[in-house]
């Protein structure tokens, strides 16, 4: 039962639990405090040294090329292959549950609209079938309705144009300038940023796993910085590099890709609502 409660939440809320190192004897630290309680902080750091603290994390990107091409050898298109994760142990019906609610906020998120009864069933047959998620948001953003979407004169916001600028440039390694993108709107941008964001994503699956996880973890721990409120969401919200970290490493790679999709198209939607 105790392994089931921690199973449940795996798809946003894997708690990353580590040991609390100390970083120096308990004593030393007691010893500091009395000090500067009866003479001043100037005497007990001169005594103990300075109150010591926690190493900041390695939160620089992996490398990124500068363009991604595709080879004619096979051996590009082959994918590494991940160990089973604990997601993919749960039951059938519990791993149902969290595909259901990935549809209902990939539909969300992407049209802005909510998903119909029909189209979240028909949909959750084809992850029963063995589907992606990566295809069905292909699927959503390819079809007639988001090509209508795209299609509405409606004028980017100069703060999702900023956001835009800024994370390719941060996270996809291209520079784009604001006039060659301001004719797009907010459905194009969207579309094109996921588009070059999952060629990478593969590029990675394809090289080398770690680069992904860190690749996630970094955009996951600015974006929660950044653009915290607009994610809506605590564990979307948390600010802790380490545990974006840990996530990604204990997800199957097709909800690494699909929680980035979410993430990246609900702060975009928040942009253009703002003034």
């Amino acid at each position: 039962m105790k392994r089931l409660i921690i199973l449940l939440g795996l798809t946003l809320s894997l708690t990353v639990i580590a040991e609390t190192v100390p970083l120096e004897p308990s004593w030393k630290t007691k010893a500091r405090s009395l000090v500067i309680s009866v003479m001043g902080e100037k005497w007990g750091i001169q005594f103990f040294g300075p109150v010591p603290t926690p190493p900041e994390p390695d939160i620089a990107l992996p490398a990124i090329p500068k363009e991604l091409k595709k080879a004619t050898d096979v051996k590009s298109y082959t994918k590494l292959q991940k160990d089973l994760t604990e997601y993919d142990r749960l039951p059938v019906e519990r791993r149902r549950q969290f595909d259901l609610k990935f549809l209902q906020e990939i539909f969300l998120v992407t049209r802005r609209v909510d998903a119909s009864e029909d189209e979240l069933s028909s949909w959750l047959n084809t992850l029963d079938q063995g589907g992606s998620r990566e295809g069905v948001y292909q699927a959503l953003v390819l079809d007639e309705v988001y090509a209508g979407l795209e299609s509405k004169e409606e004028k980017s916001t100069d703060r999702l144009l900023d956001f835009s600028l800024k994370f390719s440039q941060r996270f996809l390694n291209q520079t784009f300038k604001k006039e060659s993108i301001a004719s797009l709107n907010l459905y194009s941008l969207k579309r094109i940023m996921a588009e070059k964001s999952m060629d990478l994503l593969e590029f990675y699956e394809v090289n080398n796993l770690e680069d992904l996880y860190k690749w996630y973890a970094v955009f996951s721990f600015e974006l929660a910085k950044d653009y915290g409120p607009l994610l809506k969401n605590q564990l979307r919200q948390d600010q802790r590099f380490d545990y974006h970290l840990m996530w990604a490493k204990n997800m199957p790679i097709q909800h690494i890709k699909s929680e980035f999709i979410i993430k990246l198209h609900m702060v975009m939607n928040g942009l253009q609502l703002l003034n």
